[in-house]
């Protein structure tokens, strides 16, 4: 009996995690090798859209080649949409059948491709061109895009200070550069942020520089006063003893101060005492 390795493909992790469309990807495949005689050896899953390195499918066709096996998908455009992409592929050693176009030879899979490609593109163009005519009819995009990029950041933020104690360990040990922490990390078995990947040098910089921002927003705040006794005056509580609580009330015009007299104004009641702090800060 033939022997084959099915390969499926979903865009996203939610499609990964219900089985939108890996289902029928699988029944298609399971019901193809019943029927034309294959025993179906394993299954590679991969949740990655075609515009990024689908690592799991070149270690399908690794697989291939080991077992002499025949590739399985079920459509063409789960192993991409870029025509030169699926030449290579076709060109390769590994026998590849699409089950929803079974006889299809290696001159009508390059140009199902091309139609794919066409079809990827003109998909492209009609999002846009629909995006754009809501923008000019003033809908408001993204209101949901912003909610989760806040809640993300968020995430990234804890997760960057939960690895802080590690990173400073590896610091200890002398591995300091962005490879070698990457590398470290990947030892150890360490999961990145999204879970499914490895560490690289990009992905520990941005850990880094995360970090980095977070301690440089900490200390700017703690360095803006947070009263009106810390803009002016190191000990607030004598000047109101020895000449009354409105003595340290300011106006908006003597906020920075070369003023001859502390004395409340008529307007010093309309006064942000938040100006004045951002004012004071920024002198000195």
């Amino acid at each position: 009996m033939k022997q084959a390795i099915a390969y499926y493909r979903v865009s996203t992790h939610r499609q990964g995690r219900s089985g939108l469309g890996l289902e029928a990807q699988q029944l298609a495949v399971a019901n193809y090798c019943r029927l034309n005689g294959y025993e179906l050896v394993n299954e590679v899953v991969e949740v990655k859209s075609t515009r990024k390195q689908q690592n799991r499918l070149l270690q399908a066709l690794e697989q291939c080649k080991g077992l002499k096996a025949t590739l399985m998908v079920a459509r063409l455009d789960r192993l991409g949409r870029d025509v030169e992409k699926i030449a290579r592929l076709v060109k390769s050693d590994v026998e590849i059948v699409v089950t929803d176009n079974p006889h299809a030879t290696r001159f009508t899979i390059h140009i199902l491709a091309a139609v794919a490609e066409e079809q990827r593109q003109r998909i492209s163009e009609t999002t846009k061109d629909a995006l754009k005519a809501a923008r000019k009819r003033g809908v408001v995009l993204g209101k949901q895009g912003k909610i989760l990029a806040t809640r993300n950041k968020k995430a990234a933020e804890a997760f960057a200070h939960q690895l802080s104690p590690m990173l400073r360990k590896l610091n200890h040990r002398g591995i300091t550069t962005v490879r070698g922490i990457a590398q470290e990390l990947n030892k150890q078995g360490i999961p990145t942020f999204r879970g499914d990947s490895q560490w690289h040098p990009s992905t520990v910089y941005t850990i880094l520089n995360r970090l980095k921002e977070t301690k440089t927003m900490k200390t700017e705040s703690a360095m803006i006063p947070t009263n009106e006794s810390d803009i002016l005056f190191d000990d607030g509580s004598f000047f109101e003893q020895a000449f009354g609580k409105n003595a340290l009330k300011v106006s908006s015009i003597n906020a920075n101060c070369d003023c001859s007299s502390y004395y409340s104004t008529e307007d010093d009641d309309a006064v942000d005492s938040g100006q004045i702090t951002v004012s004071a800060a920024e002198a000195y």
